[in-house]
């Protein structure tokens, strides 16, 4: 096991995010009630779990839409600091283990 030099935020989103994005397209037959959460790997050391989530606020957002393979740009700018809980569940730490005993690989360079 290797412990890496990595922090974590990890990204659930909430039903209604994905049936505000995709609106009329059918979202309720895709909307399962527990999406699958993303882990975005951050800077190891922090302090302030908001100064950080802000900072990466716009890549995480678009990574969500992505994710839903649909891009709908006035939803997201809908979706603020403020209000994100409202769409999302967040967690936030500093300890990454990796369990895996191959080495880690870059599949793109976004």
């Amino acid at each position: 096991m290797k412990v890496l030099n990595r922090g974590f935020i990890i990204v659930s989103p909430k039903p209604i995010f994905i049936r505000e994005a995709l609106g009329n397209l059918e979202a309720d037959i895709l909307t399962p009630d527990h999406p699958e959460p993303s882990i975005y790997l951050i800077e190891e050391d922090f302090w302030d779990d908001a100064i950080v989530l802000k900072k990466y606020l716009k890549r995480i957002l678009n990574a969500e839409i992505k994710q839903l393979d649909y891009e709908n740009e006035s939803f997201l700018s809908k979706i603020k600091f403020d209000n994100i809980h409202d769409f999302f569940n967040i967690s936030m730490g500093s300890l990454v283990f990796d369990l895996d005993e191959r080495p880690i690989e870059r599949l793109t360079d976004d």
